[in-house]
């Protein structure tokens, strides 16, 4: 009677090896994809924070004075905070604004225009 055929040591140690380097790149590519969906959320929302803020000042009863202003909202159950800037332009019948929408996260210092996650500019009506 022949002996049973079967895998060495060494072989199996090499299926492993590749095994472990084959699932070490599949989580590197899965936890890639979650932070970018998590990003592109992040951005989405902060865009409708941004466009919201935007029409509020679209719809105001009296034009915004130009200048700088902020605030906070809830939005998608997070806080985020948005700052704006309204500019007189060539056109006097225009306002120039930009927006900037960052999350509001604990611990987080600086401008809020360098911590924003998206800037909107856009144009209003200086006059009704």
């Amino acid at each position: 009677m022949k002996g049973a055929r079967g895998f060495t040591l060494l072989e199996v140690l090499v299926a492993l090896a590749i095994f472990a380097l084959v699932a070490a790149s599949v989580l590197t590519a899965s936890a890639r994809s979650v932070r970018t969906a998590s990003q592109l959320e992040d951005k989405t929302l902060a865009m409708w924070v941004a466009d919201n803020r935007m029409t509020e000042l679209q719809l105001a009863d009296t034009p915004p004075a130009d200048g700088r202003d902020q605030g906070q909202v809830e939005f998608a159950g997070r806080r985020w905070s948005w700052q704006s800037e309204i500019q007189a332009t060539s056109e006097q019948a225009m306002r120039r604004v930009t927006l900037w929408v960052a999350a509001d996260e604990r611990g987080a210092s600086g401008d809020l225009r360098e911590r924003a996650v998206v800037s909107l500019s856009g144009f209003l009506g200086a006059s009704r």
